[in-house]
């Protein structure tokens, strides 16, 4: 009996392969990043924008203004998922014209800020927004111009001082 038990042994040792009793294991690691579709900005998270020195003759008269100063926001290498950037301005109102004119911080008086995409054609007051198209394009320029201005007149003269954010979201 005992030697068929053996040989049973034997032969299940040599039907069986013996890489069957052998295991190995490999740990599989996945790695990734899920993004938001954004631009650079390369003009960085400050701009800053000099309006000059500016005679204070300029706004002895209701809704004067100085020469407009033009500036832009610059975004570079767009992810194209993006079709639009919408930019939207907040900062303290300025209450002789909240829907276009920024307060003036500054020690001037009578004075405001004001801000207008570059042509001229949209104010960009407090909470108003601009929507840039990118038809395809991985670099977009937003030509923006501001100015000091007085519409009530009696500009004093003193500094200039107003803070806008600029809140972009990417469509």
């Amino acid at each position: 009996m005992k030697n068929i038990i053996n040989k049973l042994f034997l032969i299940n040792v040599l039907i069986i392969s013996p890489t069957s009793w052998a295991s190995d294991s490999v740990n599989l690691n996945f790695t990734g990043n899920i993004r938001v579709a954004t631009c650079n900005i390369s003009n960085g998270d400050n701009v800053n924008v000099d309006l000059k020195n500016i005679p204070a003759a300029n706004f002895e008269q209701a809704n004067s203004g100085s020469n407009w100063n033009d500036f832009y926001i610059t975004f570079t290498d767009c992810s194209t998922a993006i079709n639009q950037i919408s930019v939207t301005f907040s900062g303290i109102s300025d209450t002789a014209d909240i829907n276009s004119l920024y307060k003036n911080q500054g020690t001037a008086k009578n004075i405001a800020v004001q801000l207008e995409n570059g042509p001229g054609s949209i104010k960009l007051g407090n909470k108003k927004s601009l929507v840039v198209t990118l038809n395809g394009r991985n670099d977009v320029r937003l030509w923006l111009r501001t100015r000091a201005f007085s519409p009530s007149g009696k500009g004093m003269p003193g500094t200039i001082s107003a803070k806008v954010t600029a809140n972009i979201v990417y469509l």
